[in-house]
């Protein structure tokens, strides 16, 4: 397999096929451990005994062990590749996927879904990828990152009411089976060929030409940006770092806590499982769009300026479901939510955009820490709290302010100073 996409190499710049490998293991692994943990949320519930609180401990568990471990697997995929994290963690995912099958018990499912599916899913999948694409592209760096982030939403559009099917036909035992082997099947052959950086194949990022000099020897020529690359050190002295890193983390605490809450949410407001899983998959087809214009757009105009101002259409969304009690308002959720998850991978090039390739790993894990953390205790809030309201009412007027705050502080943010 790596031989063909080294033959097809000449034609078509390597990158690109770091792209296509990418998005299909972004596709099974975030299609399925992210955007359908939701339709697990109330069999999991009814089946194991437990409250929506402690489904919410599963799912915010497994970001806070993300966030933990980021930085040691940020500082390992730049010492040994993307290739190497890949084929172990999504090894660790399936595995883990599969054992869930066999757990009877609370206590037992939420040690193998956080110790095992998520350090996997986190080691393996989105991180690695990402920095394959970050290492491959400068100038054409957000429509990567976009075209990675669409497939993650391809990946949710598929497999959300698919799992939902086999679930709800078959019980969420078989469901998990089916998933780990699809990420077994798909992600594993697929990381073979992914190379660790262009220059690795005396190629450039963004498949710049090459142009020898006298002596013989070639040099790459920049034409249209000039790369600057900071030190983990360098970048955390600024207050551009800082600023990024509780921006995302922001959007992130409520978009993860909404994805987790997606269909328990459609549920409240008076419609079927059945229904609000089409509705995961509308708001996953409606990202992909997002997700592309939005990176055309980044490569094009301000990334941060862009990802303020789409975070507007959540808020207007989770006002409706306050305020509104048009069976219409149901559809605004999906729409919205879509159109600031279309943000997500402006956020993770605007890393790369502002501290360069070399470190970019190891400074996504560091801010894995913030983001990490806020995403462990916010689905755990959400559930808490209809636990005891039996209503979502106060938890979405809490996520409507913390956007506003997220897209404040995006609009302020601009490039650093070079070192």
């Amino acid at each position: 397999m790596a031989d063909l996409f080294r033959s097809l190499a000449g034609r078509v710049f390597y990158g690109w096929w770091i792209v296509v490998l990418g998005s299909l293991i972004n596709g099974v692994g975030v299609g399925i451990i992210y955007h359908s943990f939701t339709v697990f949320f109330l069999p999991l519930k009814r089946d194991l005994g437990v409250s929506s609180a402690a489904i919410s401990l599963l799912y915010g568990a497994a970001r806070l062990e993300g966030g933990i471990e980021g930085p040691i697997v940020g500082h390992l995929i730049d010492r040994f590749g993307s290739r190497v994290l890949i084929m172990v963690g999504a090894s660790l995912a399936g595995i883990g996927l599969i054992l869930l099958s066999t757990v009877d018990d609370f206590l037992t499912f939420f040690l193998i879904y956080v110790f095992v599916v998520s350090l996997g899913s986190n080691a393996g999948f989105f991180h690695p990828v990402s920095t394959a694409v970050n290492r491959w592209f400068i100038r054409r760096r957000g429509m990567g990152f976009s075209i990675i982030s669409a497939s993650g939403s391809i990946g949710g559009m598929v497999m959300a009411p698919l799992l939902s099917y086999i679930i709800l036909d078959f019980g969420w035992r078989n469901g998990v089976i089916f998933a780990g082997l699809i990420l077994l099947i798909v992600a594993l052959p697929s990381a073979l060929p992914i190379k660790r950086s262009p220059e690795v194949m005396g190629l450039q990022p963004d498949g710049q030409p090459l142009s020898g000099n006298q002596t013989g020897e070639s040099r790459p020529v920049f034409q249209e940006v000039i790369e600057i690359n900071f030190t983990v050190r360098q970048a955390l002295r600024t207050i551009q770092f800082w600023l990024l890193m509780v921006s995302i983390s922001l959007r992130l605490m409520v978009t993860v806590a909404l994805n987790a809450h997606f269909v328990p949410i459609l549920v409240w407001k008076g419609m079927s499982e059945a229904t609000s899983a089409y509705l995961v998959s509308l708001s996953a087809l409606t990202s992909i769009l997002a997700s592309l214009l939005l990176g055309w757009m980044g490569d094009r105009w301000n990334k941060s300026l862009i990802s303020s101002v789409c975070i507007v259409p959540t808020i207007v969304a989770l006002l409706a479901l306050i305020f509104s009690q048009e069976t219409a308002g149901l559809y605004l959720l999906p729409i919205g939510f879509a159109i600031t998850m279309g943000t997500a991978p402006l956020n993770w090039a605007l890393i790369g955009d502002f501290f360069g390739r070399s470190s970019y790993a190891t400074l996504r894990g560091i801010m894995g820490v913030g983001y990490g953390t806020a995403t462990f205790l916010s689905p755990i809030y959400a559930g808490w709290v209809f636990d005891r309201t039996g209503s979502y009412t106060i938890v979405l007027l809490t996520f409507s302010i913390i956007l506003l705050i997220a897209a404040s502080l995006f609009a302020v943010l601009r490039r650093p100073s070079p070192p």
